[in-house]
């Protein structure tokens, strides 16, 4: 069903979800006559030094409508277009050949209204093929063209967001002769240990000239710490990695990288960027997962500092809308990531399809199983293909004996108005049981006295609790766990 709202509807797309041509895709040429009779050829916009915004959508789609009725593209027009300052061309192109003049002009069976006055840009129509070009898939498809012909999906934004992207430092016109750009960082992002972390950007030659040579220099706390001689050949609008060498940070650390010699143009010399310290953990590692209403697309693994998987659950095996606890035994101390993964690209951000958000957490523990340390936190809010943390394992727990300890199991969740919990007691202990809210108010408390060694049930009753999230937390002896649940 998600595919289908994704292909026909687009109904619960988010402005930047699920670009078809990725962005850094050379755009596909086109030539098309707009519906005034006047003929536009795309390179030759962008030959002139010209950034273009393409707008694929169908009379018939009301989230188009609702954009193109906001009047951001025709800000855009009449800010940047030829009566502004003739940096920017605009095009509405009717991505669905079905559609007829008639619903262009909101007279017709398949419009949401007249899309044509008031619009200042081009308007194209039958225009399928195009569409088919760029991949499309659903509406409204909104690139923004950058004159070195890449292409970014810049979805339904803001007039302001729009000019950020338009004007940003990879989306200029060459204009200089020499004129070398630094665009965004793909180096290592994760330092652990101390061991030393790769350092690499993407350099573009914005000017006129084949760039032939430049240096670039890591700064940290304003101090060059690590600098790069290249040389090469590249073109106009070429691209390369420069791979600048190592560079060993103590923890997270933010810094930049500047070009310090080898072109005219100082303004995108600097790019800021960051590694992450890797969180101080034990040996045992605590995986919560929560799914949506694609629990299939699920999955985690954790790597060893070589690279090699020391455990994992590969998407098709967790079920919907389910709960998943794992425990997880890493060899020995060391550098260790942990991996989740959505296969479809939108992470566990159920409810913008219709459906429950779900959650990831990773703790490390001691041999009582209380939290050691926070290796990573997602609360189903948000896209992604997948996320990376890691963890500095600096000392080692008695893996066996701390999974035997007490643990606890809340279904169904999300809850209707009763759960169950299901509990397995190492030895026989105090047990109480609290419901608190996400503002840390307690909700619903039970004091269960001493409960014996081995596995029971106990009900959970929410019936007079609102709907929302909650945090059940359940104390056992000297051991306390912590779940979250959705009360319907």
């Amino acid at each position: 069903m998600k595919h289908i709202y994704a292909a026909l509807l687009a109904l619960f797309i988010s402005a930047n979800a699920f670009a078809q041509l990725p962005d850094g895709s050379i755009a596909p040429d086109f030539t098309a006559t707009d519906i005034n009779g006047v003929e536009h050829n795309l390179y030759s916009l962008l030959d002139e030094g010209k950034k273009v915004i393409i707008d694929f959508s169908a009379t018939w789609c009301p989230p188009c409508w609702s954009y193109h009725t906001g009047g951001a593209l025709e800000e855009i027009w009449e800010t940047y277009g030829p009566d502004g300052t003739d940096e920017v061309y605009v095009f509405y192109i009717e991505g669905d050949d079905t559609t007829t003049q008639e619903d262009l002009e909101g007279t017709g069976t398949a419009t949401m209204g007249d899309w044509i006055t008031g619009t200042g840009y081009p308007i194209i129509d039958d225009g399928g093929s195009i569409f088919d070009d760029y991949d499309g898939a659903y509406y409204p498809t909104i690139y923004t063209v950058c004159p070195n012909r890449m292409i970014q999906e810049s979805g339904q934004v803001t007039p302001e967001a729009h000019a950020e992207i338009l004007f940003a430092n990879d989306c200029a016109a060459a204009t200089l002769a020499n004129d070398a750009a630094i665009l965004n960082y793909t180096g290592e992002t994760i330092t652990c240990g101390g061991s030393p972390v790769a350092i690499s950007a993407t350099m573009m030659n914005l000017g006129l000239d084949n760039l032939t040579s430049a240096t670039l220099e890591l700064f940290v706390n304003g101090n060059s710490v690590l600098s790069y001689d290249w040389t090469g050949n590249l073109d106009t609008y070429g691209m390369t990695e420069v791979q600048m060498g190592s560079h060993s940070f103590a923890a997270s650390t933010d810094f930049e990288i500047r070009i310090t010699n080898g072109d005219g143009n100082a303004d995108n010399d600097v790019l800021t960027a960051a590694v992450e310290g890797a969180s101080p953990s034990t040996t045992l590692f605590y995986i919560y997962i929560e799914t949506d209403g694609w629990g299939a697309e699920t999955g985690w693994e954790i790597r060893d500092a070589d690279g090699d998987i020391v455990e994992s659950v590969e998407p098709g095996t967790y079920g919907n809308t389910s709960t998943y606890e794992e425990w997880v035994g890493v060899p020995s101390t060391g550098c260790y990531t942990f991996t989740i993964i959505d296969t479809y690209g939108d992470g566990i951000f159920g409810s913008q399809w219709g459906s429950v958000d779900g959650a990831c957490y990773v703790t490390t523990v001691n041999d009582d199983l209380s939290t050691f340390g926070w290796v990573y936190s997602y609360n189903g809010s948000y896209d992604f293909e997948s996320e990376t943390a890691a963890a500095e394992v600096i000392t080692a727990v008695g893996v066996e004996e701390a999974a035997e300890q007490t643990s606890f199991n809340v279904y169904p969740n999300p809850i209707e108005n009763v759960a169950w919990i299901d509990l397995s007691l190492a030895g026989n202990e105090e047990v109480r049981l609290d419901v608190v809210n996400l503002l840390g108010q307690r909700v619903h408390s039970q004091d269960l006295g001493t409960m014996s060694a081995g596995n029971s049930r106990l009900q959970l009753d929410l019936a007079g609790v609102e709907s929302g999230i909650y945090l059940v937390t359940l104390t056992a002896g000297n051991t306390t766990s912590t779940t979250r649940v959705t009360k319907k």
